[in-house]
């Protein structure tokens, strides 16, 4: 028999980046036998998550509130609430949020682990500021 899991996004605590955070709220560390990452994202006006990919999984991204400016290679491209951004494994992207009030959306992994690299590993945003007790990032 499966078990199921029910997570309270409320008593998640975020990890937070000089952008914004994010709250995982279903990956193997939450479920051990998920295989997937599922996680609330935040990101401040004025702030961008840096050019980043992901080694090991695809990524989904629904939009709940705000406007996103991805950047995928010399493409960019504007994303809003209501519509969804599907980008492949190993696809170089940055999201900034140039507006005024904050972005909101879900992201979705097809791996619990991510393999998340940075172009520029010390650059602001690139490493968590705080993670929840005895978390990590991915």
């Amino acid at each position: 028999m499966l078990d199921c899991i029910v997570v309270e996004t409320k008593d998640i605590e975020p990890v937070s980046y000089d952008w914004g955070a994010v709250k995982w709220v279903a990956n193997e560390k939450l479920a051990p036998s998920c295989e997937q990452s599922f996680g609330l994202v935040h990101i401040l006006p004025g702030k961008t998550n840096p050019e980043h990919w992901h080694t090991a999984a695809e990524e989904i991204v629904f939009m709940l509130q705000g406007e996103c400016h991805v950047l995928l290679g010399d493409r960019e491209i504007a994303v809003g609430p209501g519509q969804t951004l599907y980008i492949p494994q190993g696809v170089k992207h940055e999201v900034a949020n140039r507006g005024w009030e904050p972005v909101l959306y879900v992201c979705s992994f097809s791996a619990s682990k991510r393999g998340t690299l940075f172009g520029n590993p010390s650059a602001p945003g690139a490493r968590p500021i705080s993670l929840p007790k005895g978390g990590d990032d991915w």
